[in-house]
């Protein structure tokens, strides 16, 4: 008898254990009503309101969770519903609204948003949303995930985002937001991401805790006053482009004491002090005048043609016709003779060789009679400044335009400098733009190339907002991706020493032959705005080893960390690439690497190209994808798994290169 309880007993536990498997949640028909009527109000109203509900399959007969597909959210009756799956506490309840790019032009319509009780991710960017962000948001308690980027709302944002404690992400930038950014903001501790860039935000940033944070983005706005004291890993990227008036270290100057007073405070202040300064503005001007008009004097002076000298603790440049110099020869060189076994300190003109190169004829010809002191005389224009030194376009006699990159305290001795640009100079290939000439001095150092007009890759990229020219389309960017690959390819073979041979031949391009007795060099400095444009439109490698000390020549950490970090440089370059966002001015790209590796592991990956990629017909998505991937691997591989070598780099872009090809071949 008991064992027969036992038997049954064990018969009912598997039968309510299978049925309650069986048990799912389902959306009452009130909220499938409100979340059609959203869509309406979303998509216009009226009838291109309901036309699109009913293009996307929104209809209040069907249930949008009904079924395999509903659950795991790919098949969903309704377009752009996901579901919890079954096994969840909220089974069969809606999960995520994802309605972006679809071209909805109407308003948003909390109140029926936030009737879906479970719902934790809206996502509406890219659209052309009108009106603004209506308070009643904080209906959707639940909410973790608000995206509204890239529309026209305007308006300001509602207090009442503060009250959504399960928030973590919130994307509100490129709309026509204004007003401040509400302060209880800073309060919810889940909030780890916020983009509020590009808008009209006024006042001053909440104290948000930014060591938390993996992606804060308030530039240009019309923020002032100080920025939050924890600013974690985030640079001036994360705030360029705000009022005159922000400050707050490290990124900024410290504020004053008065940083962050009221307008009226402000005003009292200033009348406070407005009698000393009325009671000493006449001597103030008088000792100004006596300062100019001395400072003048002695311009004067010096402004006769042929005997204009540097100050090299003022590199100030001019674009005048006069010969004014902008480089400084040492006081040591100009008063002593080269020692005897010393390094020289002249001007010295490096040899071409081969046949693969971007130099120009006139170019090479201005180089091989250049000295030092024609450089003096010669007018220079500053192009910019970097962590490593200072760039100059100088015109030399007969009308060719040279660059010359200053570099100041290398971490090279004279002779292992004069050393690296020869071995740089032999290493001849068609994206590499090979040095002129160079010049070393106790503190600092000066190489020469060939001018390219056509400016940089960051340029390019990141132009001014005002500029008109055309975004550059994706077979233009693969195409960059590919020929600097081969390019960096082909140096690290040639300055490594080993495989060298086999490569160039594959190129056919000139090595250095004696490059296997001697130490392997890398870049150490590649980024965007090291990547050139020949008359052709041709990218081209610039200043490769003038700042990376040399590496081992055998095989060991030293050699294989200075060529990883270019691999590792070269895959931010792709990211820059693909998603044409900047890396910091004065950064590595971690910054640009961290927001893409979150994006991907949200799986919203689409969300990482750049709009002016995606919005074009017949580009196709996956290889986009496969070429990201590549950059991943170059930033971050794998645990266990061996970084890719530039050569390796090379073979997979080439791949995706040549499937390209023909697929546009196919396509025509």
């Amino acid at each position: 008898m008991g064992r027969t309880l036992a038997v049954a007993a064990a018969v009912l536990v598997a039968l309510l254990v299978c049925c309650s498997s069986e048990v799912r949640g389902k959306e009452d028909e009130d909220v499938l009503d409100s979340l059609h009527d959203f869509l309406v109000t979303l998509a216009g109203g009226d009838e291109s309101g309901e036309k699109t509900a009913g293009d996307l399959g929104w209809t209040k007969s069907t249930d949008p969770c009904d079924g395999s597909g509903g659950n795991n959210g790919s098949d969903s009756k309704w377009r752009g519903i996901k579901c919890f799956e079954n096994g969840a506490s909220n089974a069969g309840l809606i999960k995520v609204i994802d309605l972006k790019s679809l071209g909805l032009s109407g308003t948003i319509d909390a109140e029926k948003l936030c009737a879906a009780p479970a719902l934790r991710v809206v996502s509406l960017q890219d659209n052309t949303l009108r009106g603004g962000l209506p308070a009643g948001v904080s209906a959707c308690s639940g909410l973790t995930h608000l995206y509204v980027d890239r529309n026209q709302l305007s308006g300001t944002l509602p207090s009442s985002l503060g009250s959504l404690r399960k928030l973590h992400v919130l994307g509100v930038s490129r709309n026509d937001f204004s007003g401040e950014i509400p302060a209880g903001l800073s309060d919810v501790r889940g909030l780890i991401r916020f983009n509020a860039n590009d808008n009209h935000f006024q006042g001053t940033i909440p104290d948000f805790d930014l060591d938390k944070f993996e992606i804060f983005n308030v530039s240009n706005n019309n923020l002032t006053g100080p920025i939050p004291k924890r600013t974690g890993r985030f640079h001036d990227d994360s705030f360029a482009a705000n009022a005159a008036g922000m400050c707050g270290e490290p990124v900024f100057s410290p504020c004053s004491s008065g940083s962050g007073e009221s307008k009226s405070k402000k005003t009292r202040r200033i009348l406070m002090y407005l009698g000393y300064v009325l009671l000493g503005a006449v001597i103030v001007a008088f000792v100004v005048y006596k300062l100019c008009s001395r400072k003048k004097n002695k311009l004067g002076k010096k402004a006769m043609v042929g005997k204009d000298t540097f100050d090299s603790s003022n590199p100030t440049t001019t674009t005048t016709s006069k010969s004014v110099s902008v480089y400084s020869l040492p006081a040591s060189a100009e008063r002593s003779p080269t020692r005897k076994g010393a390094a020289s300190t002249s001007l010295v003109v490096l040899r071409r060789s081969g046949t693969a190169s971007v130099t120009s004829t006139a170019a090479a010809a201005a180089a091989k009679d250049l000295r030092f002191e024609d450089l003096l005389k010669s007018p220079a224009e500053l192009l910019g400044r970097g962590r490593y030194g200072s760039s100059y376009k100088v015109a030399v006699a007969g009308g060719a335009a040279l660059a010359v990159k200053r570099v100041k305290d290398a971490s090279v001795s004279d002779d292992e400098f004069r050393r690296r640009m020869e071995r740089v100079a032999r290493a001849r290939h068609p994206a590499v733009l090979p040095p002129l000439a160079f010049y070393c001095a106790a503190q600092e150092k000066l190489v020469v190339y060939e001018f390219q007009s056509n400016g940089s890759l960051h340029k390019l990229l990141h132009g001014s907002i005002e500029s008109s020219q055309a975004p550059i389309d994706w077979p233009a960017r693969l195409h960059i991706a590919t020929k600097v690959a081969d390019g960096m390819a082909f140096l690290h073979a040639a300055m490594r020493g080993d495989g060298a041979s086999s490569y160039a031949s594959s190129t056919s391009s000139s090595i250095d032959s004696a490059a296997a007795a001697e130490g392997a060099i890398a870049h150490g400095a590649l980024k965007s705005t090291n990547i050139l444009f020949t008359a052709g439109m041709e990218p081209c490698i610039s200043e490769y080893g003038v700042i990376a000390p040399p590496l081992a020549a055998v095989i060991g950490s030293s050699r294989s960390s200075g060529l990883r970090a270019d691999v590792r440089a070269f895959g931010v370059l792709l990211l820059e690439l693909l998603t044409g966002k900047a890396t910091a001015a004065q950064g590595d790209g971690a910054e640009l690497a961290r927001w893409v590796t979150s994006v991907i592991q949200e799986e919203w990956t689409a969300e990482v190209f750049d709009r002016a990629l995606v919005s074009r017909d017949g580009v196709s998505e996956q290889r986009m994808v496969r070429l990201l991937q590549v950059a991943m691997r170059c930033i971050d591989a794998s645990p266990g798994e061996v970084p890719p070598t530039m050569r390796e780099v090379a073979g997979m872009i080439n791949a995706i290169r040549e499937e390209d090809d023909r697929s546009l071949s196919a396509e025509a």
